[in-house]
């Protein structure tokens, strides 16, 4: 029950920022599998687009109920003060960027309640008893057409809904989080997508993401993402401290791209909540210019004695290993 209410306000409180609840797949009726995601309603007139694809065990709008529930509160450990945040960083002419939340956690549709879950929300269903086991899941009556696991609901948000509520002309800043950010390195990297979308997205902000350089096939995707993307990890380092190149470099693995610090040492599902800030800063940095790409940094550490010998750099090694 509580869980609900919290559910209730953050949707509430993002609707009263101007976003809108749409159901996929489009034009399905209320009693038919379906799931929600949140959009700016001006999102057709935006020249510049943040899409957001969080963690596959959350629902709509939530970050960290460990935030919610304790200090920061619901705005912190929401989408919410992201959203604001997003909405204050107007262009020269007072427009702000376009949001899209996606839901990579709603993807189990119980045909009881008629209603989208997070597979958490499953396990919690009433059981006949306490020594019952959960409610079966069948994954023909109980999945999404077309959003029936990450991969396909990243393929629709793509493939299905930027075609048809973006402005053809409007640039994306690129946001994934855990296994969403693996996912959505995986579908750039394919060789049918990257020319599309290589073209539009100009940032893009992996977020405790498991995709590794070595995950690269395409050749191509590899120069973009050293140029477009930017890996945040894990680290006690301040918000927004370099950690490594595109290599790696000791005790940094190599991601593809430059990696930085959020300032998180602990749970990638507190990146976006403290680091939320720079990440769109970088975006904003961005802006539009689809010519952008990523200075060259370089990291100098000055360690002791008793410091372990600097890694070998592992890159990008193509298709023949």
């Amino acid at each position: 029950m509580q869980i609900e209410v919290i559910r209730n306000i953050v949707t509430t409180r993002l609707l009263a920022l101007g976003l809108e609840k749409i159901l996929l797949p489009f034009d399905t009726p209320l009693t038919s599998p379906h799931l929600p995601i949140l959009v700016s309603h001006d999102i057709a007139y935006a020249k510049r687009v943040v899409v957001l694809f969080y963690e596959h065990t959350q629902d709509l709008g939530i970050i960290a109920h460990r935030v919610i529930g304790g200090q920061g509160g619901i705005n912190s450990g929401s989408a919410i003060n992201f959203v604001s945040y997003i909405q204050s960083q107007k262009d020269p002419k007072g427009l702000a960027p376009g949001i899209i939340l996606a839901n990579t956690g709603q993807l189990r549709w119980h045909r009881a309640s008629k209603r989208a879950l997070t597979q958490t929300s499953w396990f919690s269903l009433p059981s006949p008893s306490a020594v019952s086991p959960p409610l079966r899941f069948n994954p023909a009556k109980n999945t999404i057409p077309q959003n029936a696991n990450t991969t396909e609901h990243i393929s629709y948000i793509f493939n299905a809904v930027i075609p048809r509520l973006v402005n053809p002309s409007a640039s994306i800043s690129l946001i994934g989080v855990s296994e969403s950010a693996y996912q959505l390195s995986l579908f750039i990297d394919d060789f049918t997508n990257f020319p599309t979308w290589s073209q539009r997205i100009t940032s893009f902000a992996s977020l405790g993401t498991y995709f590794h350089s070595s995950d690269i096939k395409n050749a191509a995707f590899a120069d973009w993402f050293e140029k477009k993307g930017r890996a945040y990890i894990v680290s006690s380092e301040p918000s927004g401290t370099f950690l490594a190149g595109p290599r790696g470099r000791k005790k940094v693995e190599a991601h593809g791209c430059p990696v930085f610090s959020l300032g998180e040492p602990y749970y990638s599902e507190m990146l976006l909540v403290r680091g939320y800030k720079a990440v769109l800063d970088w975006m904003a940095e961005v802006g539009y210019d689809r010519g952008y790409e990523n200075p060259k940094l370089e990291r100098l550490d000055f360690g002791g004695e008793g410091d372990d010998e600097e890694a070998e750099e592992v890159g990008w090694i193509g298709e023949g290993g």
